[in-house]
């Protein structure tokens, strides 16, 4: 019976050095997840603000003016050149299914 009772306070020991070592080990990754997380935050606002500064999309904010969205511009440029007297082009638009 006294086997029993050591048997028991071990495994309790062990499982509350356990459960304090893993409680640690998922605080420390936490914090080190949010820091991440706020450093990618500001560079992809960063590279945001700089594809709206270059007038490739509009960015869509809430009232307190975080980003909440974007419009993207599409651009084209389509130039036609021709070695004969009389140029003849034709542009057709291509329809994507």
């Amino acid at each position: 019976m006294q086997n029993i009772i050591w048997n028991l306070i071990a495994l309790a020991i062990g499982s509350l050095i356990t459960w304090f070592v893993t409680r640690r080990y998922y605080m420390r990754a936490a914090f080190d997840l949010e820091s991440e997380t706020q450093k990618i935050r500001k560079l992809l606002g960063i590279a945001l603000q700089a594809l709206e500064d270059a007038k490739m999309v509009k960015l869509n904010r809430d009232a307190s003016g975080q980003i909440i969205g974007m419009t993207h511009f599409l651009r084209a440029n389509i130039a036609v050149h021709s070695t004969t007297s009389s140029p003849n082009a034709t542009l057709n638009e291509i329809k994507e299914e």
